[in-house]
């Protein structure tokens, strides 16, 4: 008995001194070095986001017979199905006025074996200037309405009906004299081609503006969108940021929550001024040529064009588009690859920059998103190329083999639709840029050597495999510890093989053997002792 109660108060200690909730199952699911989830305790090891490759080609441009008074436009959308890449872009009229849209935005449909090489099968299923031979898949009528600023998904909810599998929450722009509501709508499909608008109004959303993304998420069993809202100053300034909402059948939002926005690091982004001390006065900005006042329309009212204007005043960026995905190769990952215009709060269409690139920002729980760098995670091409000047990311990225493929649309044009100096005409078009498997971020072990401990965990499988690049000089061993972090024979760092070389499945062993069978389902420590090395993630399989 009395052996039986210093086993029970050892349990109940343990439990006391690290928690009931502190042990973290991790099961056989993959898990990512993107925050402090996983380290516990760290010396000289610092965490890095890392960039994609932009590779410079134009996949896909406005280049069939149809499209020659066509641009191609921001907001596309990507799938991955059956071996398949399935793209929607949009295209739209070159001739509008400034700040307005053009009468004809529409989304058409390319597809590739190889993600590289795409086509344009003519489709015949909407009637451009009197013809059905192209590749358009919506609006059904481009006569009745006009369309921009939405998304393409394959719906994952369970009980979707099989003839609406494929969704698109689009913005629309319905003709005069046509009674079709707005400016919000969903429309359904079976294959992804054969489009219809639902009937149900879109509500209990503030905004929905500029490609709202949304997903199934199994977690919370409902749909999770989020979209672009303009926000007021007190002062009567706006700025643009991104909304959280939640809904069960992406026609009734609520549940809103402000998930991506300006903060105060971000407010320091604007140059700044510059004192002259022969007057001891302030120089005059002289990237804002002009002051323009923006005219302003009720985002409910149906059927008109919204401006876009620069905000006046706002902060030195805003969020443009959310870009929200969750990450399904590992375990409670949702990414953001947030378009970002760039305009340092100057009030004018023609302000300095005027452009956009891509960030990266992350979350565990959907809602609240964080930043491990302000750098770009895509940025604009060099001068007089196709995408020197605006950058907007389709909302997922593409697996292909052991690496991500993330494309986006590329233009030299800016916001205020200024052709690059260094171009002789304007260009747009749709590339790629390429990044490791679960690259996003990665714990950097320092050159002279470092440790990561993990939180007490538990797991399922009989081996551990690593994301792991050690360079060619660099190295690392695992050691397994008890929850205590006592380390455990077998599988002390002594015991443990040293890890060199680059892979994003490189398996842990201790002399010479791989299994961890023995440990699986017990509170366990990881350490891990490397240096000049980058590891991404871990995974027990």
């Amino acid at each position: 008995m009395r052996a039986l109660l210093s086993i029970l108060f050892a349990a109940y200690s343990l439990l006391t001194l690290f928690g009931a909730d502190a042990v973290i199952n991790v099961g056989s699911r993959k898990q990512l070095f993107i925050d402090h989830k996983f380290i516990e305790n760290a010396e000289r090891v610092t965490l890095r986001m890392h960039t994609p490759a932009r590779t410079g080609d134009v996949l896909i441009k406005p280049d069939a017979d149809w499209e020659k008074d066509l641009r191609i436009a921001s907001y596309s959308s990507i799938a991955l199905e059956n071996g398949k890449v399935r793209v929607w872009y949009q295209v739209s009229g070159l001739d509008a006025p400034k700040g307005k849209n053009p009468d004809f935005m529409a989304v058409a449909y390319a597809e590739s074996k190889d993600g590289i090489h795409f086509e344009k099968p003519v489709l015949n299923l909407v009637e451009y200037k009197g013809s059905k031979r192209n590749n358009i898949v919506m609006p059904p009528d481009p006569k009745l309405l006009a369309m921009g600023g939405g998304s393409v998904a394959i719906d994952r909810n369970p009980n979707c009906p099989p003839t609406e599998r494929y969704k698109s929450w689009q913005k629309i722009y319905p003709k005069s004299g046509t009674n079709i509501f707005g400016p919000y709508r969903v429309l359904v499909s079976g294959d992804g081609l054969h489009w219809r608008l639902t009937d149900t109004k879109v509500t209990g959303l503030r905004a929905a503006d500029t490609q709202p993304t949304w997903f199934w998420d199994p977690h919370v069993k409902r749909y999770i969108g989020y979209s672009r809202e303009w926000v007021n100053f007190n002062d009567g300034g706006r700025i643009r940021m991104a909304s959280y909402n939640e809904s069960d059948d992406m026609h009734t939002w609520n549940n809103m929550h402000i998930s991506l926005e300006p903060d105060e690091l971000d407010f320091t982004a604007a140059p700044r001024k510059i004192v002259d001390p022969r007057t001891m006065k302030i120089e005059r900005e002289t990237w804002v040529p002009k002051v323009l006042t923006p005219r302003r329309r009720d985002p409910a009212e149906t059927g008109s064009v919204f401006d876009d204007p620069v905000p006046t005043p706002g902060a030195p960026l805003d969020i443009y588009g959310p870009g929200v995905f969750p990450y399904l190769e590992a375990d409670s990952v949702y990414v953001s690859m947030t378009a970002v215009f760039h305009h340092w709060g100057a009030p004018s269409y023609d302000s300095f920059p005027d452009t956009g690139d891509v960030r990266l920002a992350l979350s565990r729980d959907r809602r609240h998103f964080f930043h491990v760098s302000r750098e770009p995670f895509l940025r604009p091409g060099p001068a007089g190329s196709f995408d020197s000047k605006w950058l907007w990311p389709m909302p997922t990225p593409i697996r292909m083999g052991d690496e991500l493929w993330f494309y986006y649309l590329g233009m030299n044009q800016t916001h205020s639709r200024g052709v690059d100096p260094a171009s002789a005409a304007f260009q747009s078009g749709i590339s790629r840029a390429v990044l490791r498997l679960d690259g996003f971020v990665s714990a950097n072990f320092d050159y002279s050597g470092g440790t990561v401990l993990t939180p007490p965990i538990t797991f399922e499988g009989t081996r551990l495999e690593l994301n792991l690049d050690t360079a060619a000089g660099g190295m690392g061993r695992v050691e397994i510890l008890d929850a205590g972090g006592a380390p455990i024979p077998g599988f002390t760092l002594m015991d443990a093989d040293s890890l060199n070389g680059n892979s994003v499945r490189m398996v842990a062993s201790w002399n010479g053997k791989q299994d961890v069978s023995a440990l699986a389902g017990k509170p366990v420590r990881l350490r891990f002792k490397m240096r000049g090395a980058h590891l991404y993630a871990f995974q027990f399989q």
